[in-house]
This record gives C-alpha cells, structure tokens and sequence, in this order.
C-alpha cells in the first residue's frame, strides 16, 4: 500500500475513519476532521466554542506529532463550523488557542459554515494536510 493509517494514542479511537494517512516512502500527510473530543471520545466543551476549538488544536498537535511532524507543517487546514457568528465573535481567545499550537504560522486556510457535523455536540472540526521533511 502507498500509505500508512495511522490512530495515535491521545486521540479517541476511530470508528470508520483514520485519523492520519502518511504517504510511505514520502513526505505528504493527510490529517482526517479532528472534533473537539478527547482520548475517551467525550465531547470537550459542550455548548462552549472556544473550548472545542482549543480541544481540536490540541488534537491536531497530537495527530502531526504521531507521524514525527510538527504543527508547522501543516500546508493546509479546512475549518468547518456550525456557527459563523460564533467563530468571528471569539476572534481573540481563538487566536489565542490557535497561536498555542502553530504560534504565528499560517497555512493556506479554509473556513466553511456547516448545518450540522457527525456529532451534533460539536461546533468545529479541522482537517489538515502537511508535509513532513
């Protein structure tokens, strides 16, 4: 096979997805929709957005530091969120959480409202894609 799945311990377990693909023999990583739960697969902050979006960072740390990368080289993230307002009402303390994991790196980023996610508690998932030297 041309890449590996991997489920890093810190994460909830996977049902019916993996949480990162690594190209073998390559460098290019594909890191699947991080929700905001934690390594029993429990909701992080219900009904609190800023909480869910630092659980989700939190997550993509672990997830990129299981295939020996580091936050910074996430080339790309997709941000889907069930509330707009939400997210460009807490600007501050998500930056604040956001600059924890990455501090001042900026991949090319997407940000797309959606109606609903796979979990109806939660109000964010980020999926990312990175390349690892």
């Amino acid at each position: 096979m041309p890449f590996e799945l991997i489920d890093p311990e810190g994460l909830e377990a996977p049902v019916g997805y993996a949480h990162v693909a690594k190209i073998t023999g390559g460098t290019l990583v594909h890191v699947a929709g991080q929700a905001p739960f934690d390594d029993q697969g429990k909701v992080v902050g219900s009904g609190d957005f800023v909480a869910q979006f630092t659980q989700v960072m939190r997550n993509l740390k672990t997830a990129i530091l299981a295939v020996g990368g580091r936050p910074n080289q996430y080339a790309v993230l997709t941000i889907y969120v069930t509330n707009l307002e939400a997210y460009w009402n807490n600007k501050k303390p998500l930056g604040a959480a956001y600059r924890e994991v990455f501090g001042k790196y900026f991949p090319a980023i997407t940000l797309v409202e959606v109606k609903r996610l796979y979990n109806s508690e939660c109000m964010i998932e980020i999926s990312g894609v990175a390349v690892i030297d």
